[in-house]
């Protein structure tokens, strides 16, 4: 048996078809990107590796060997707990739990479900379309711009005859929470739009320059074109690329607006400042709001998009920043009883699983108990 690559594991593990096997396999990778902040020494991982990989090679040999998988997953969540950090196993979806989960004691009816694609387009006259309800093929011609909807449930722009407007038509799309949108400009640029954010742009862009407004979080793919660059506005930064992959995270609610590299090379401004950064591939630029800095730190740039690839990835995070995240996604309204508390926890979770499941596993290891109600989930976090 080969070693899996860890990509083909998380696209298993999104799908929902992983084993047990792997996902402790995915457990001990997540922990091995993060022993040295967590002081896990390479005797801890290599040993947990090894075991690990062993029970891999005895599935097939074996089968009653499939439960040692646990151990050795709470091993490995073990070393994150010593090192302070609430850690849950994320089981792929669908898998049987033998613990009784918060919606036990809720109102059957009530249930949370995925985000899934919708958005609303906002033309240049005005008029807005419900992309969710519109048809496939072309929706409208706006500024000698075709737009269409594909079967897949993404927004295309294509020219359909050259463009004589002096002033550039404006189109807005927007996800509401619980939505999330593909978009494909006129010049090919593709962008991915997450819950509860927007992004303006012209339908066809000028010679000189593309300019785009983004609030909430997207990722780009920008079409490389020499002497036209891309450009970004999030209120308080501007991003300048030429050809890249990146990632920006600007929610009006958030403290701070991050921009995460993959490929390329993008230059970030603080508009408030001035201050300048160039990033490199790796690398995240953060502007903390009413703050003149610019702070850019390397990073592992998958993590800033698992959103995209479909799912969560939470990473030494408190309860407050892993609800809004929730919030966002699953539409939901979040109320505390009492100031969050200062635990942290990590993991990684499909974007597909319903929003209980993931409380379940919160509270299972954490000091942190919830509520659903209709449209609202209430938080409490007792003293420890």
């Amino acid at each position: 048996m080969q070693t899996p690559d860890i990509r083909e594991l998380l696209e298993k593990y999104k799908k929902g078809i992983i084993t047990e096997q792997e996902m402790a396999l995915l457990e001990i990778w997540y922990i091995e990107r993060r022993r040295e902040p967590l002081d896990v020494s390479d005797g801890q991982i290599e040993t947990l590796k090894n075991e690990v990989w062993q029970s891999l090679q005895l599935e097939d040999s074996a089968p009653a060997y499939g439960h040692r998988w646990k151990s050795l997953a709470a091993a490995a969540a073990v070393l994150l707990l010593l090192a302070g950090t609430a850690y849950f196993l994320a089981i792929a979806p669908g898998k049987k739990r033998n613990y009784t989960t918060i919606a036990a004691n809720q109102d059957s009816a009530i249930e949370y479900k995925p985000g899934s694609n919708r958005a609303t387009l906002t033309l240049s006259n005005g008029q807005q379309i419900v992309l969710k309800e519109a048809h496939n093929g072309k929706l409208t011609e706006d500024a000698s711009v075709a737009i269409n909807k594909t079967d897949d449930g993404e927004l295309v722009y294509s020219h359909s005859k050259q463009s004589s407007a002096a002033v550039p038509a404006l189109n807005i799309l927007s996800t509401p929470r619980g939505g999330q949108y593909h978009l494909t400009l006129s010049d090919g640029s593709q962008v991915w739009l997450n819950a509860a954010s927007s992004i303006s742009y012209p339908v066809a862009f000028n010679a000189k320059e593309r300019i785009v407004t983004v609030s909430g979080e997207a990722y780009f793919e920008v079409a490389p074109r020499d002497g036209q660059p891309f450009k970004i506005h999030t209120g308080k930064q501007e991003i300048v690329v030429l050809g890249t992959h990146f990632n920006v995270k600007a929610y009006p609610d958030d403290p701070e607006i991050s921009t995460t590299l993959l490929t390329g090379s993008v230059k970030v401004t603080n508009t408030i400042s001035g201050a300048t950064g160039v990033l490199k591939p790796g690398q995240q630029a953060r502007i903390i709001n009413n703050s003149g800095g610019l702070d850019i730190q390397p990073v592992h740039p998958d993590d800033a998009i698992s959103w995209k690839n479909g799912y969560f990835l939470f990473d030494n995070q408190d309860i407050k920043s892993i609800m809004k995240i929730i919030s966002r996604w699953y539409d939901v309204d979040i109320e505390y009883r009492e100031p969050p508390g200062s635990e942290r926890f990590g993991g990684t979770f499909s974007r597909s699983s319903n929003m209980q499941e993931i409380l379940t596993n919160l509270e299972r290891i954490g000091h942190v108990h919830f509520k659903l109600f209709p449209g609202k989930v209430t938080v409490t976090t007792p003293v420890q």
